[in-house]
């Protein structure tokens, strides 16, 4: 299945849980109205009235439920609107610093950003969850935008680092397959069906310690009596319903949660290609009397999140979210066998070096990495997707760049003048003077000093670094960063020259940056073919076709070959000048309202219009890892060869 696909099945599945939550809804409605019928009869008239149907009081308690479970569903999705962090958070994560110096923090950080660089995806916000002993994590989020990866503290400390990048490979995949945003979803609505569960509770609690049981112990009216029973028996009622809900929710959870963990099982050996990796975390988790299980009260709700199921109840053989971990087990490593893994541990804690240095032992076999294999179907299959060699790749670019420019890119104020510097490096020998007047004194002589040392510096580390800065600038305040945004884009305006990965840069930290300082969503989709997209087509065909070794119109001929039938009769190559930066940067947003299919289309134009000489230049890559940005569509850095 491939990426554009696995987006799609994603949001299908909307309509499994919707179903289950219907289910669950007209559950409770009926009960409710069952209970409250039988209430009625049974202290009003004594069981005289023989009726049990009442459409008007059907009306009434189907509005109440109703308007109840909206406002709860409501309430935990407005709760969780800032993404991943926000659920992060409700599970009482603590954000990792990006320049942490505890030696197992920055082992998580350095397999999440090799992760993230390999793939070409964000890199996501990290939190642990410093209060959990065993062994979970979890990616949670709207988008790739918006992403956070968490892991328990006891994942930290009781896991190898082939063991805990196998753990981040299976959430990674989450995060390609579409999963996140259904996540949030369905917590949503886990929530509103819960809380009649919680209604039920409040209404007995308040009446167990109310005046109401007080004014019955003194002997009170046999009406006063007789009412505080009903509210005790309608507590209770409520109560009991409210496990209706939690059983249709476990049952909505399974339905979409089982399956997945197969599949991100096995993209994550695939990822990795090191199945004892996930194995032996998996093998870890079952050897543990509790398991993976989170003491936080969310855990219930939050299970289908997580690596492994984080909360157990009579109705896992049924209903768990997650296969057993034998099954996972035997699925990844049909040979294993548990006393292999207790040996290799045992001798793996002779070996610190390992467990705390950011290398890996993988060895980097097959994948992309030969040029034989650099064909416009092998790049547009590596979309959303990573192997042993992208992950060899990122983790080569990572050791060898320098600690002094890594530790910049985990400084906040240092993230900001490193980004200056990254855009000013391809294009200047020296800061203008107008740069100078519109920064602080210190981020300036920061910014020149970063400045020297990436003239310097091979231009495959750059794009790393813009990455790795990511999530410390995310740290920034909303007026630190509306500066910082006026000053990236002043760059791009003043270059004497089309700074292509100026561009790029600005594109990749200004669209992840925007979601995160900004109420702002995703693009409502408006393009659903290409009749409506010919002139943005031609503008981002003809950007890159001009930056072919061979003629402008053979490259843009191959672009259109994939997508010439479908293109409406007005696409056409255009001038040079007719496809500047600021004209790139304008369809590029009006391209990124396009479907899935669309999409797919573009990038395969796209790949096809860089591939046709054969060669991909340095700007091909930069400027088609921004498009692929802009789709919402990342290309792994490995998948050019």
């Amino acid at each position: 299945m491939d990426f554009f696909e696995a987006q799609d099945q994603a949001k299908r599945k909307t309509g499994k849980l919707i179903f289950f939550y219907v289910l669950a809804v007209i559950g409770i409605i009926l009960s409710i109205y069952v209970v409250t019928v039988f209430l009625y009869r049974w202290q009003l008239t004594g069981f005289a009235d023989t009726s049990w149907i009442n459409p008007v009081w059907l009306l009434f308690v189907s509005l109440i439920v109703l308007a109840t479970i909206a406002i709860g569903t409501m309430y935990r999705v407005a709760q969780l609107r800032k993404g991943g962090s926000a659920v992060a958070q409700l599970l009482g994560g603590r954000r990792v610093e990006s320049s942490t110096t505890d030696t197992d923090e920055r082992r998580l950080m350095n397999v999440v950003e090799e992760m993230s660089i390999a793939s070409g995806l964000p890199v996501p916000d990290v939190y642990v969850l410093d209060n959990e002993e065993n062994i979970n994590a979890f990616a949670a989020g709207f988008g790739t935008n918006d992403a956070a990866v968490g892991v328990t503290r006891g994942a930290l400390e009781q896991l190898t680092r082939d063991e805990l990048q196998g753990v981040i490979a299976h959430e990674f995949s989450h995060i390609f397959n579409g999963d996140m945003r259904l996540n949030i979803r369905l917590i949503g609505i886990l929530n509103g069906i819960l809380v009649i569960h919680i209604m039920g509770m409040v209404l007995m609690r308040s009446v167990m310690y109310s005046g109401g049981m007080r004014s019955r112990n003194r002997g009170s009216g046999k009406g006063d009596g007789n009412a505080t029973i009903v509210i005790i028996a309608m507590g209770l009622s409520l109560v009991i319903i409210g496990y209706i809900g939690m059983i249709f929710g476990r049952m909505i959870q399974s339905a979409i949660s089982r399956q997945r963990e197969y599949l991100a099982d096995a993209a994550a050996v695939q990822y990795t290609r090191n199945p004892d990796g996930l194995a032996g975390a998996l093998n870890k988790i079952g050897l543990k009397s509790k398991g993976a299980e989170i003491n936080d009260g969310h855990a219930m709700e939050m299970s289908h999140l997580f690596f492994a199921s984080s909360f157990h109840s009579a109705l896992d053989k049924l209903y768990s979210t997650h296969p057993p971990i034998e099954k996972r087990i035997k699925a990844i490593k049909p040979s294993m066998n548990p006393e292999d893994f207790r040996r290799r541990d045992k001798m793996k804690q002779k070996l610190q070096d390992q467990h705390v240095s950011g290398k890996t032992d993988q060895p980097a076999t097959g994948g992309f990495g030969g040029h034989a294999a650099l064909t416009p179907e092998a790049i547009l299959g590596a979309i959303g997707t990573l192997d042993g060699n992208h992950l060899a790749k990122a983790n080569r670019i990572l050791h060898d760049i320098p600690e002094s420019l890594k530790k910049s890119a985990h400084e906040p104020l240092e993230a900001e003048a490193l980004t200056f510097a990254l855009l000013f490096a391809t294009s200047h020998k020296k800061l203008p003077v107008w740069f100078k007047e519109r920064v602080d004194q210190n981020i300036f002589e920061v910014t020149n000093n970063l400045l020297s040392t990436l003239s310097e510096a091979p231009r495959e580390w750059f794009l790393p670094l813009a990455e790795m800065s990511l999530p410390t600038l995310r740290q920034l305040s909303k007026e630190q960063y509306k500066s910082f945004r006026s000053v990236l884009e002043n760059i791009i305006k003043k270059s004497e020259e089309e700074d292509l990965f100026a561009f790029a840069i600005e594109k990749l930290l200004i669209r992840q940056l925007d979601s995160a300082f900004s109420n702002s969503k995703d693009p409502v989709i408006r393009h659903h073919h290409f009749k409506t997209l010919g002139y943005e087509v031609s503008v981002v065909l003809s950007a890159l076709s001009y930056l072919s070794n061979e003629s402008p119109e053979s490259a843009w001929k191959a672009g259109i070959k994939p997508i010439e039938k479908l293109l409406p009769a007005d696409a056409s190559l255009l001038s040079k000048e007719e496809c500047t930066i600021e004209k790139l940067d304008k369809v590029l947003d009006e391209l990124a309202a396009s479907s899935n299919p669309v999409k797919k289309y573009i990038l395969s134009a796209i790949i096809h219009c860089i591939t046709s000489d054969e060669i991909v230049s340095l700007e091909e890559k930069e400027l088609t890892r921004a498009i692929s940005e802009a789709l919402d569509s990342p290309i792994p850095m490995g998948a050019f060869g």
